[in-house]
């Protein structure tokens, strides 16, 4: 069945992240994938400019975009927890199958599977925002009482390795404690 555009961002708006719930975090308090989404590219958009400003080759608007297109496949196959056993490479094959059938552009699917495929500065700023997103979003539900320190603490360890790789923990660090 086609979807139309409207149809896979009504989507995403609804889908509250599933990992929230299973800690949890009431369906109508957890962030929805499209909320995600949106801090991932205003981070990703931010850490660009930041890193670009000290000598990192990086352009903030396709950083941005990466990290905005990077769960579209989840408007076809919902949020799909770790705690699903299912691994990152049977996960991503399933996303990209998912992509490939959206009313998008070409264009826009690129943008996702760059993402899945980190080769490009611009997809690992958008990996480490995406993880930020969920580490700051983990905070705000700790400070209100939720269980959700495995989530904090997993993505922590993502955005300090990549982070790491890239010579922007500083900039990481300043962004936390903003």
């Amino acid at each position: 069945m086609e979807r139309s555009l409207h149809e896979v961002l009504e989507a995403l708006s609804s889908l509250a992240r599933t990992g929230w719930m299973l800690r949890g975090v009431p369906s109508v308090i957890a962030e929805s994938v499209a909320e995600h989404s949106f801090w991932a590219a205003v981070l990703a958009f931010e850490i660009s400019v930041r890193a670009r400003s000290r000598g990192v080759q990086v352009d903030p608007y396709r950083a941005a975009a990466i990290a905005l297109f990077h769960d579209i496949g989840e408007s076809v196959i919902g949020d799909i927890p770790k705690v699903a056993g299912i691994s990152r490479s049977e996960k991503a094959a399933a996303e990209r199958r998912a992509v490939n059938s959206l009313p998008i552009s070409r264009e826009a699917k690129a943008l996702q599977e760059e993402f899945e495929d980190e080769k490009s500065v611009e997809a690992v700023i958008a990996r480490i925002s995406e993880s930020l997103a969920t580490y700051l979003k983990a905070l705000s539900y700790e400070r209100s009482g939720y269980r959700v320190e495995e989530i904090r603490e997993n993505m922590e360890e993502i955005v300090k390795r990549l982070a790491g790789q890239l010579g922007i923990t500083d900039i990481i660090n300043d962004i936390i404690k903003s």
